[in-house]
């Protein structure tokens, strides 16, 4: 079977060869275990923490010469467990690899048995246990609930383009709000408004400071944070007093230390929280979504309230390709899955 190995630990963003394919035997699992086949790989962001030499956060480790850690759709092929029987479909975070060998016992956070009358149609695909009726529905939905978005509110939304993005502004309009995006480039705007964003601003342009002012007038109520760094700081004045600031991750700072290079800017960010009372909350979307995030999801994307956006990578071997391209180019739309193996 073919597997991604971690080949060097990324230095900053990621790059296509810190990675690299290899072949090796498919594993045979033992007792109480079950082999699955990935059918589909989720490329999230929060990988890049796990591929660090030094780990800040987090207990996911890739060392080098390891499969790289990520979450998949896989396929029961050979079951030595009383709870799955072959053809069973699992969500797993069994790695960059076509086959792994899993012990149901010790997983935790991330494996559940997926009813696959769940993703029966178009508006759920099975790839959409990663994306919309999975961690970033979850977080997105989280997101929303901290925030506590309320009807006529206005709610900014960076990295809008994105897979939390895309779904957390389509739960926002859910609930009545005004709801501007933040994305890079024309392209992911017009993508972003086409989901039903009321605005969106490219912070990629020259005059972003000046299409963020025009499309918030009113000022903002919740500010829905994806990627800290410069959109951050221009956002901050926008906030009303007492604003929520749920925060989602900050990927302009991901591959950076505890101390990233430049001017520390922190001051200026304690100033707006302590002069407008900002209530400014992180949080893990699984964990505080739960199993009522994924029943929420799974009613509105059947009741075609909202809709999953993916961009697809085909073949496991462009999985690096993909990832680094998400530091870098960064123009998918939505959730970033490879299709490994035919469903």
């Amino acid at each position: 079977m073919k597997q991604i190995i971690l080949r060097a630990h990324p230095q900053g963003r990621p790059r296509a060869d810190d990675f690299a394919v290899e072949e090796v035997p498919t594993p045979v699992p033992g007792p109480g275990e079950i082999l699955v086949r990935t059918l589909w790989l989720s490329l999230d962001p929060l990988i890049r923490f796990a591929l660090d030499e030094t780990v800040l956060t987090g207990a996911a480790r890739v060392a080098l010469g390891e499969p790289v850690y990520g979450g998949t759709v896989s396929r029961v092929v050979e079951s030595h467990h009383a709870d799955y029987a072959v053809g069973d479909l699992v969500e797993v975070r069994s790695g960059w690899r076509e086959y792994a060998v899993v012990d149901p016992a010790q997983q935790r956070m991330g494996f559940r048995r997926i009813d696959p009358a769940a993703f029966a149609s178009p508006n759920a695909p099975l790839s959409a246990a990663l994306g919309i009726i999975g961690m970033p529905g979850q977080t997105a939905h989280s997101a929303v609930e901290i925030g506590r978005v309320a009807a006529g509110e206005t709610v900014v939304i960076s990295a809008a383009a994105g897979a939390v993005g895309t779904i957390a502004g389509q739960i926002a309009k859910m609930r009545g709000a005004r709801v501007v995006g933040i994305a890079g480039g024309p392209a992911k705007c017009r993508a972003v408004e086409a989901i039903g964003y009321d605005a969106c601003v490219d912070y990629k342009a020259p005059d972003f400071e000046a299409q963020l002012a025009a499309a918030v007038p009113d000022k903002v109520d919740v500010y829905i944070d994806n990627v800290g760094g410069d959109v951050t700081m221009k956002v901050l004045p926008h906030l009303k007093m007492k604003a929520r600031m749920p925060v989602v991750g900050f990927i302009s700072y991901y591959g950076d230390g505890m101390e990233a290079p430049g001017p520390d800017r922190m001051p200026g960010f304690l100033r707006f929280v302590m002069s407008r009372s900002l209530e400014v909350r992180g949080f893990a979307g699984q964990m505080t979504g739960g199993q009522k995030a994924l029943d929420d999801l799974a009613q509105w994307v059947a009741d075609g309230k909202i809709r999953s956006i993916e961009t697809v990578v085909d073949g496991l071997d462009n999985a690096g390709t993909a990832f680094a391209d998400k530091f870098g180019r960064n123009d998918q739309i939505g959730k970033l899955v490879v299709r490994v193996g035919k469903e």
